[in-house]
């Protein structure tokens, strides 16, 4: 079947759409469609619906589930703890073949909750097929779309509902926050935007968003079902082309997204090239139609969307860690990529330090761009203390810091309980990769209440913990010790400090 339902568009600027399709991982494409009878594998739990009157539910919540404990209960624990009525959401989860006992977990949630409701499949291996049954169950106004491993707000859903239909919000996009290690796009959230700019939401495609349901059900719009990477995307792009109103609500932490600590994040698997290029070409077709003729505006708005998803495989240790052959690959997709998207002219479209590499993916200059990636991973490397002193009134470091990286503005030990910021001072001695760092003792044991940790600081308040270098080890006086924690980084232990 059909990905998206399309709406008609001039022919005369059209990128071919034969070679766009998604390839799914790992397997060749075929017809994908909805079952038209519910097989055994998939029942519904014995959990008696709210009502059979579906007016009153704002937001249906939609849960794809597969091995996903020990997290699983923190979401349901904080879709438990929503605020708003229970009679205005639902919550539908999809068990997508679990084997961690998450399925039993969910029909024991059901069971006390009447407004959450648990279908049982069997697995079909990627997360689209999940959420396009929990949508063809769905009964509220919009769909939210949310993992299993991550949680909400207590406020979520009813602030979040409460502005969709204030504002007549088609697409709402809530603040997430990262847990655990995950990192999220902090400048996305900075504000809440109630009209938010086409160029702007493409810099989110994750699809963890509030949906009016009316709009996926008109134009057609599913997920693959496949296991096709940036399925979600696919899906995103063309809600953002087809909605009247997309909005940025962030005011508040509305969703916590967790790095899994076992590595079982979807995003950090095995990526494979063409595959990914596919869906990335058939997100880029839909952005290029949604400008009509301006080639220019859509060839602007598509180079953005590769520097945010082509070019990071060829930053420093990513690129580097590939196989050659996997490198190659790359190359050569993301050539045919830039090609058919007219983005050929690189001084056009990219910065200087983007041209560069953008030219040696053109000129498949494999040498040129892991000479590129080394420098960067270089000047990633953190700052290694290559001797430590602790003195009566001082403590003195000195630092090696990479020669192809920024040089640092200044030092700073902070408190792991408070926060505390102890400021210390640094000057260069010799070659720039040599920095001496000072911290007063007085200081350290007036805002360091038990234990600390440091960094170098550089331009723009960014920090780079400071490491244990080889030769170095823990030292001590009067009861102030610097050591390396087990992950070699350099922290400060005030407890004995007399």
């Amino acid at each position: 079947m059909a990905l998206f339902k399309r709406r008609s568009r001039s022919q005369k600027h059209e990128v071919s759409k034969a070679v766009l399709t998604p390839t799914p991982v790992g397997s060749e494409t075929r017809k994908l469609t909805l079952p038209t009878t519910t097989p055994v594998a998939e029942r519904e739990s014995q959990v008696q619906p709210i009502s059979s009157d579906s007016k009153g539910i704002l937001v249906s919540v939609i849960i794809p589930v597969y091995n996903s404990m020990p997290y699983l209960t923190e979401m349901l624990n904080s879709l438990e703890g929503q605020d708003l009525s229970k009679g205005k959401f639902e919550v539908i989860a999809v068990d997508d073949g679990s084997t961690d006992f998450g399925g039993e977990i969910l029909d024991i949630y059901a069971k006390r909750n009447r407004n959450f409701t648990v279908i049982h499949q069997a697995n079909s291996g990627w997360p689209g097929k999940p959420r396009n049954v929990g949508m063809k169950h769905a009964r509220g106004k919009y769909v939210f779309f949310v993992d299993g491993d991550d949680r909400l707000g207590p406020q979520a859903l009813r602030r979040m509902t409460s502005f969709a239909e204030e504002h007549d919000v088609d697409v709402l996009v809530p603040k997430m926050v990262g847990i655990d290690g995950r990192r999220s796009p902090v400048k996305l959230f900075e504000r809440t935007i109630k009209d938010v700019p086409y160029d702007f939401i493409l810099h989110t495609l994750s699809p963890q968003k509030m949906i009016r349901k009316s709009l996926l059900d008109i134009h057609g719009i599913r997920f693959v079902e496949e296991k096709v990477r940036l399925e979600d995307g696919l899906v995103m792009v063309e809600c953002y082309s087809v909605a009247k109103r997309t909005s940025i609500l962030a005011d508040y932490n509305y969703y916590e997204i967790r790095l899994r600590s076992d590595g079982q994040n979807i995003s950090t698997g095995h990526i494979e090239p063409k595959g990914y290029v596919a869906s990335l070409s058939k997100i880029a077709q839909t952005v290029w139609d949604y400008a009509n003729d301006d080639q220019e505006t859509s060839k602007k708005r598509i180079a953005g969307l590769f520097r945010r998803k082509g070019l990071t495989f060829y930053m420093g240790q990513r690129f580097l860690r590939l196989p050659e052959r996997e490198q190659r690959e790359w190359v050569a997709h993301h050539k045919v990529f830039l090609e058919r998207f007219g983005l050929t002219d690189v001084n056009e479209f990219f910065a200087q330090s983007e041209a560069r590499r953008v030219s040696a993916i053109l000129e498949e200059n494999v040498p040129e761009l892991e000479r590129m990636a080394q420098r960067e991973a270089e000047a990633q490397r953190p700052p290694e203390v290559t001797q430590i002193s602790v003195k009566q009134d001082l403590v003195e470091l000195i630092v090696e810091v990479p020669d192809a990286g920024p040089r640092p503005t200044g030092a700073l030990i902070t408190d792991r309980e408070t926060g505390e910021i102890t400021v210390g001072t640094i000057s260069f001695v010799g070659s720039t990769s040599s920095t001496v760092v000072f911290f007063d003792r007085r200081a350290i044991l007036q805002n360091v209440k038990r234990l600390g940790n440091l960094f170098l600081e550089y331009q723009n308040a960014s920090v780079k913990r400071i490491k244990m270098g080889k030769g170095c080890q823990d030292t001590a006086h009067a009861g102030l010790r610097v050591y390396a924690t087990e992950n070699g980084f350099l922290s400060i232990d005030r407890r004995k400090a007399q």
